[in-house]
């Protein structure tokens, strides 16, 4: 009974205007349509990258993907369908030199993520607390970044060819190996440094730029509650530029299967087998190829196993990445 009076009574006061009346198919009217809003910017959003991967992969790489699966007769022009392309690429550069070209692939990633990424981070650090010469060092770090890559391998090869033995020799009447020579078995080494050097400047710019976005009340939290130096540094600055860094984690792994750590600026076509990476040996073999469309399935067969060692790779980097990285809780 006590219960019947109260819904009466809420009834009569919503009839005379005290209680609002009900607008529960207002509300779902407004939801629904905010959600279609909601809907409509999300497709929009995602249209633009969906679209790149669409035209710039997809598209751009079909030949690719059907030619790997293709005997072209340059002689006669007929095509067949075939699976011995995947073989016919790996016999043609042979087991060793598959391998002398995936460890150095894998070694010149590991060193340019060992090397580069914790000197970029501290250098980034450095700049974005504004400390002495900051400015200065940001500018000379990322010069070889704008300049030419011809000049720059111009002026590091004539550097370590002719200035520092004859600086070697003078101070202390010793002779300096040709460090570019692979014979000396420092090429591989010299080229990686070079490598590391002028891609730091970049690096350098990504970090610092994510630095300098982080709320400037979190840092005077941190430093209230004593965080200072690397505990700031650990804590605070490197959690939360973290998504910029796993991007650049995720991206190299790419790079392990196409750089070239500029061979070609160094040697040309004429770097040894022994210094050699997928990436200089995938780009020479186009370059020699020179149209020559009966050599092109076989390379593309080498491009699809690649990829498929790159593609679960990636993906497991990301994961990892994801599960054991740092959270900016």
């Amino acid at each position: 009974m006590e219960e019947m009076r109260m819904v009466a009574t809420q009834t009569s006061e919503a009839e005379s205007g005290a209680l609002p009346p009900f607008s529960g198919g207002r509300k779902k009217k407004t939801l629904l349509k905010s959600n279609k809003k909601d809907l409509a910017f999300y497709i929009a959003l995602m249209a633009w990258p969906v679209l790149q991967f669409a035209v710039c992969y997809i598209w751009v790489n079909v030949s690719s993907f059907l030619m790997a699966f293709q005997d072209i007769n340059v002689a006669t022009g007929v095509t067949t369908w075939t699976w011995k392309n995947f073989a016919n690429i790996i016999t043609e550069i042979s087991w060793a030199n598959l391998g002398t070209m995936a460890l150095n692939s894998v070694l010149a990633w590991a060193l340019l993520l060992v090397i580069s990424i914790p000197l970029g981070l501290l250098f980034s650090y450095y700049i974005y607390k504004k400390m002495p010469g900051s400015i200065f060092f940001r500018a000379v770090l990322f010069l070889p970044s704008i300049v030419s890559a011809i000049v720059m391998v111009t002026i590091f090869r004539y550097f370590v060819s002719s200035a520092l033995p004859s600086f070697v020799q003078d101070l202390f009447g010793a002779e300096f190996p040709n460090v570019l020579d692979p014979a000396t078995g420092y090429a591989f080494w010299t080229v990686i440094f070079y490598t590391i050097w002028v891609g730091f400047g970049t690096s350098v710019l990504m970090y610092s730029n994510g630095m300098s976005g982080i709320d400037p009340e979190l840092v005077d939290a941190a430093h209230i509650d004593g965080a200072t130096g690397i505990r700031e540094f650990w804590h605070i600055t490197l959690p939360l530029v973290f998504p910029t860094l796993s991007v650049f984690l995720i991206t190299s792994i790419a790079n392990i299967f196409i750089n070239q750590i500029n061979l070609y600026s160094f040697y040309g076509g004429t770097a040894h087998s022994s210094i050699q990476t997928f990436g200089y040996y995938l780009y020479m073999a186009v370059k020699r190829a020179d149209g020559d469309y009966g050599t092109f399935p076989r390379l593309a067969a080498f491009g699809l196993i690649l990829t498929a060692i790159a593609i679960p790779l990636t993906l497991f980097v990301r994961w990892l990445l994801e599960k054991f990285g740092p959270s900016e809780n």
